[in-house]
């Protein structure tokens, strides 16, 4: 894992136990981290997030037009 798949990992696993929705629970640790000053991390850790999301989509969407 690079270092930025594990600060993606730790932003859930604090942000999801306190708020129930992960997408919420994700912009939650993402806010907090730019609210704190971490501009440039919060930025490149929503992007890979998002990037990872498109990627899990597309790979789900082939995976059932292969059924």
């Amino acid at each position: 894992m690079t270092s930025l798949q594990h600060i993606v990992q730790a932003i859930y696993s604090t942000a999801v136990r306190k708020i129930p929705t992960e997408p919420m629970g994700f912009m939650h640790g993402c806010i907090y981290l730019a609210n704190a000053g971490a501009y440039e991390l919060a930025v490149k850790i929503f992007q890979f997030h998002c990037k990872t999301n498109i990627l899990h989509s597309v790979f789900t969407l082939k995976s059932r037009n292969q059924v």
